[in-house]
């Protein structure tokens, strides 16, 4: 097989998921203590290590090995873990401040420039330092207090990064994975399909995700669930099994989704997130069957599932317009 320049590219996607598991708190289940209060209907089990979400858990974690399942189903096991994640969201990681930070100065420098000419266009006043220093400084103050949220915003929900829990086709892909074998063509399945769980559209796979905003915090929100799933399909003559494969394709703000508030709110408390912290913002991507995508093996490690990619012709399409 050929490789194109585009297509080794791609590969870096694969290492998205490598830093899921790099931030989670230091809860564990000893620390919860017993209870008999369960919600009346299933809800999923979390590892308190890596975040890995699961309805039905191995001995061991299959991410990280480790044995710290929490039960989310316990009324007192989803508090405490809430209290957790509450108090860690105090505290946002330096290279996020910083970033936004950057933002504001690029931003309002920006505003402040377009500022300092439009007043010297209209003949108000001739150029100077001290106006473009006193515009620029001005343009920045305000970007920062007033905007750094909407820009945090903005920045955060551009890529699903490092979110708190998650469930993706396992083993990761290495970082520097490279592409191993690769096929395009259109997805044909290989059984019944799949309801995605946010737009209620069939399809061969999707990928989801929820950003949680809590009212008068400072800082953007954070990914707060990844969850990914596939039916078995097949393309140009390479079968792939249900969740035998990951998605690398655009993830959408879903506006008007399917479900209604009552079972958005069940929806979150299975996997221990709770409606009433704040704003839950759900984005979800998906496989519509007979589409052409491309899909994507990586080098390593072994065992490692192929990734699919939307075909190049496909990339503006936004199904929920």
């Amino acid at each position: 097989m050929v490789w194109g320049g585009s297509s080794v590219n791609k590969i870096s996607h694969l290492s998205d998921h490598g830093t899921i598991a790099s931030r989670r708190s230091a809860i564990r289940p000893y620390q919860l203590g017993p209870t008999a209060s369960r919600e009346p209907f299933p809800c999923m089990t979390l590892c308190g290590d890596c975040g890995y979400l699961c309805a039905a858990p191995p001995t061991q974690c299959p991410s990280c090995t480790r044995k710290a399942w929490i039960d989310l189903g316990y009324t007192a096991y989803a508090e405490v873990l809430r209290a957790a994640e509450t108090e860690a969201r105090r505290h946002p990681p330096e290279a996020l401040k910083w970033r936004i930070r950057l933002a504001s100065l690029t931003t309002g420098g920006a505003i402040g420039l377009g500022g300092v000419a439009g007043v010297v266009l209209s003949g108000l006043a001739t150029l100077g330092a001290p106006l473009v220093i006193a515009l620029g400084a001005t343009a920045v103050g305000f970007t920062h207090v007033f905007g750094r949220h909407q820009l945090g915003r903005s920045i955060m929900s551009a890529k699903v990064t490092r979110p708190m829990r998650w469930h993706v086709p396992l083993p990761l892909a290495h970082p520097k994975a490279k592409p191993a074998a690769r096929v395009v063509g259109p997805v044909r399945p290989q059984g019944a399909l799949l309801r995605a769980p946010f737009s209620g559209r069939m399809c061969v796979g999707y990928d989801i995700g929820v950003l949680f905003d809590a009212p008068g915090d400072a800082w953007p929100p954070i990914w707060v669930l990844r969850e990914m799933h596939v039916a078995a399909f097949e393309i140009e003559g390479r079968e792939i099994a249900a969740d035998g494969a990951s998605l690398a394709l655009p993830i959408l703000p879903v506006l008007e989704p399917a479900m209604d508030h009552d079972r958005q709110v069940r929806f979150l408390r299975e996997r221990g997130l709770f409606s009433a912290d704040g704003q839950f913002d759900l984005f979800e991507a998906i496989v519509e069957p007979e589409q052409t995508h491309e899909l994507l093996w990586p080098s390593a490690p072994d065992g490692v599932p192929p990734v699919l990619h939307a075909a190049a012709h496909q990339r503006a399409k936004n199904p929920y317009r």
